[in-house]
């Protein structure tokens, strides 16, 4: 298998030569491969937040159920906290969904040839580095509602009192480690477009503008 990385350092290591023979064999192949890995990434991860999701909403209307029938110990805290976690993992679901259908139509212009490849791959790296970054924290945000209101649900599910946070010291501690995990990743995200995308990016246009050049 032929990686993009080591094509692209070959071809800077001649001093941004002209790409020809089986060079230009081996890009092109590369970007394909690189495509194919992109395309298995994103169908797992749209598989693995759809069940995740499903997992999360039927929970979330499970707790619901559990606190109509409680109308002892019932409070509006209890309705209200399934009923926004079920409406942040529906969203995420919803944007996710349109998010990939945008993205397929986004790619369909382009074709096979090399400079298609390259087009592609650089129209993927700029909206990963642009519009794509400011969805993925969207969806952060939401999937940190979500697991927030599957605690206090559960929390509130095993309570027999009417106070909503009556163990507030576990859920503030909790809270914390899933805000930590949300700053952890908008910081990676950062880092990774700073260290990988944007020089990928660039070293891909560069590519495309010694072929056009030729």
């Amino acid at each position: 298998m032929t990686d993009l990385d080591d094509v692209i350092a070959v071809w800077r290591s001649q001093d941004a030569a002209p790409l020809h023979g089986v060079n230009d064999t081996l890009l092109h192949l590369a970007l394909q491969q690189d495509q194919a890995r992109l395309q298995a990434q994103r169908r797992r991860g749209a598989w693995i937040t759809y069940t995740a999701n499903a997992v999360f909403l039927a929970a979330m209307a499970f707790f619901f159920l559990i606190m109509i029938d409680r109308n002892d110990v019932t409070t509006a805290w209890d309705l209200a906290i399934p009923t926004v976690g079920a409406a942040a993992t529906l969203f995420t679901a919803i944007v996710l969904f349109v998010s990939r259908r945008a993205q397929a139509e986004r790619e369909q212009p382009f074709g096979e040839s090399l400079r298609d490849q390259l087009r592609r791959r650089i129209a993927q790296l700029d909206y990963d580095t642009t519009k794509g970054t400011r969805l993925t924290r969207l969806l952060l945000i939401a999937i940190f509602v979500t697991v927030t209101a599957f605690l206090l649900a559960t929390m509130r599910a095993n309570s027999e009192v009417h106070e909503p946070f009556r163990d507030w010291k576990i859920f503030a501690g909790l809270t914390l480690v899933l805000a930590f995990s949300f700053v952890s990743g908008v910081w990676a995200q950062r880092r990774s477009v700073t260290r990988d995308l944007l020089p990928r990016k660039h070293q891909l246009e560069s590519m495309l503008k010694q072929l056009d050049a030729d």
